[in-house]
């Protein structure tokens, strides 16, 4: 399926009529699940509001491409891939279990959720939104303080057990089909990030990506833990341009013509600074561009051919 299809059968789910559990997770050391599910029961009101809930965040998203390392959204799009690509049926599996059978028996088994799914079952089609919740979500203690609600014109006492959730989700996934609205939250959920750190570690193990420098020692470093740079080494690491001497070679021409200030040793090989570590992985993306109507370089996000 691509990208405009799975949106269109996103839209098409009829959240009104389907059938609606809740369910909270929370992630596992355990080596038969990475998570742990349980159901909750919704009263009607409470029902209600997360389908309409479900209902504007579908409505607002009126476009999808296919799912990058780097490629991002913004308030109407979504990015698109297909749920066997995560690790997302392992918790499917589990939210598909009988509710009744797997409800939280008291207020501690909500305490430390990781996110909350509501489940949405019509005929062959089901529906899965997805929101991340805090690492501190807990039962608010105020009490030092008095919990009031203010309604008809009144000041009440407010129940002193009380959650707070967003009101958004950050994805959907109709049938076999992930949409993603918030890209972070998305990959929080799922370990996208141990998935960039095992791609890096990999790379630096690469006999060609070593070949190309002559010390990777200080973009080791550059790169560090931070979820972006290691991100952008994934796509590095997947378009391996590093392989190619031609690709290499132009490099050290360009970089010489525009004054990049990329250094290298006297074998050809690239020399990391500091200070053009950054640059080094931008030219390494591709993403370093000339724009032949400004005469200026940029360094872009992504990069789609023309024609």
């Amino acid at each position: 399926m691509t990208a405009p299809q799975a949106l269109a059968k996103l839209h098409g789910f009829d959240v009104t009529n389907a059938e609606l559990s809740v369910w909270t997770f929370r992630k596992s050391n355990s080596k038969q699940s990475r998570f742990r599910a349980s159901a909750v029961v919704t009263t009607p009101e409470l029902a209600t509001e997360l389908r309409n809930l479900a209902a504007r965040w579908i409505e607002r998203c009126t476009e999808a491409e296919d799912y990058g390392l780097l490629a991002s959204v913004n308030d109407n799009s979504c990015l698109y891939l297909e749920s066997d690509e995560t690790v997302f049926p392992v918790l499917q599996d589990l939210v598909s279990r009988p509710p009744e059978e797997h409800l939280i028996e008291n207020v501690s088994g909500l305490e430390g959720s990781a996110g909350y799914l509501v489940r949405m079952t019509l005929g062959d089609d089901t529906l899965h939104c997805v929101c991340k919740l805090t690492s501190d979500w807990k039962v608010k203690n105020r009490s030092s303080l008095l919990n009031l609600v203010f309604e008809r014109n009144e000041l009440d006492l407010a129940g002193e057990q009380a959650f707070s959730i967003p009101k958004r989700f950050d994805f959907f996934v109709i049938n076999n089909d992930v949409l993603v609205l918030g890209k972070s939250n998305f990959e929080s959920i799922l370990d996208y990030k141990q998935t960039y750190v095992s791609s890096f570690t990999e790379l630096q193990a690469d006999a060609g990506f070593q070949g190309a420098f002559a010390d990777m020692a200080v973009l080791i470093e550059f790169v560090g833990s931070n979820t972006t740079h290691l991100r952008r080494m994934a796509v590095v690491q997947e378009r391996a341009h590093y392989e190619n001497p031609g690709f290499m070679e132009r490099l050290r021409q360009v970089n010489q013509e525009r004054q990049w200030n990329i250094n290298f040793d006297a074998d050809g090989k690239i020399v990391p600074t500091a200070e053009t570590a950054r640059v080094i992985i931008q030219v390494l993306l591709n993403h370093r561009l000339h724009s032949e109507l400004t005469n200026n370089d940029f360094d872009v996000a992504s990069a789609s051919p023309v024609g």
